[in-house]
Parts: structure tokens; C-alpha cells; sequence
């Protein structure tokens, strides 16, 4: 089942015209993620909790359509599904909702893939599968 997270456009999101800065819908996919899996690490940042352990979760490969723009002060909320999941990679679906008028504004997919010190990949951590299946979300 995917996971929803508010989020609400600060000015600092915004381009000279007004509008979100399309990259900005990236950083609140990563939001998204880090909240879809803060139960795995019982509260604490996921990714950071990895990275001290020596692990990272880096983006290999994103494509999104953009349908209407934000601006700031703008609320909406970002919806986080985990459609595939491999045994050292996963690849997330967004979507992105203005919360005033139900407008879908943005959607798309990013897959990640866990790797260790040297960027070599390795095995997603059991508490990332475990989060993933609790969800109901992409066979592991």
C-alpha cells in the first residue's frame, strides 16, 4: 500500500517566475521515501542511519511528467509506492497531489540501488524488505 506524505512548497522551492523548480519534485520524493521507510529504523532517518553504517541509497535512474505547476505556500501531498524491488535495488513511483483541489501536479519513478563504501552494490537490508512487505507494496 503506498505511503502519503505532506508537503507543503516553501518559497526557497520556487524559480524566479513563481513556479516549483521542477528538480524540487525530486527532493520531495526523497522526503517521501525517507517517511515511507522511517518505520524500518524505529524513527530514525533511514538514510542517515544507513550512511553511518557505512551504506547509501543513490538514484540511478528518474523520469517524471509534470502537469501543473506549484507555487509557494502551495500544500500537496506526495503519494510513495515501491513498485519493484530487486535484491539490491528498488524503484519508487510518485505521485503528487495539490491538496486544495485534488490536481494531480506530477508523477513518476526512481530506482535506487544499495550500495556500500566503495559504491559497490550489495543486498537491501532486511528492515527495508520487511518495510516494503508490510506495506503490501512490491513482491521482495
Amino acid at each position: 500500500m503506498s505511503h502519503t506524505t505532506p508537503i507543503t512548497v516553501d518559497w526557497g522551492d520556487t524559480d524566479a517566475g513563481g513556479l516549483i523548480y521542477y528538480p524540487r519534485f525530486f527532493h520531495f520524493v526523497i522526503v517521501g521515501l525517507n517517511d515511507y521507510f522511517s518505520q524500518a529504523t524505529d524513527g530514525e532517518h533511514p538514510m542517515e542511519s544507513y550512511r553511518k553504517d557505512g551504506y547509501l541509497l543513490p538514484a540511478v535512474e528518474a523520469s517524471a511528467s509534470f502537469h501543473s505547476p506549484l507555487r509557494a505556500g502551495d500544500t500537496a501531498l506526495l503519494e510513495t509506492t515501491v513498485i519493484e524491488s530487486g535484491t539490491s535495488s528498488l524503484t519508487v513511483a510518485f505521485t503528487i497531489v495539490r491538496t486544495s483541489t485534488d490536481e494531480r501536479v506530477a508523477d513518476g519513478e526512481v530506482s535506487f540501488v544499495f550500495v556500500d563504501e566503495t559504491f559497490e552494490a550489495t543486498p537491501l537490508p532486511d528492515d527495508i524488505r520487511e518495510c516494503i512487505s508490510e506495506r503490501g507494496d512490491a513482491a521482495n
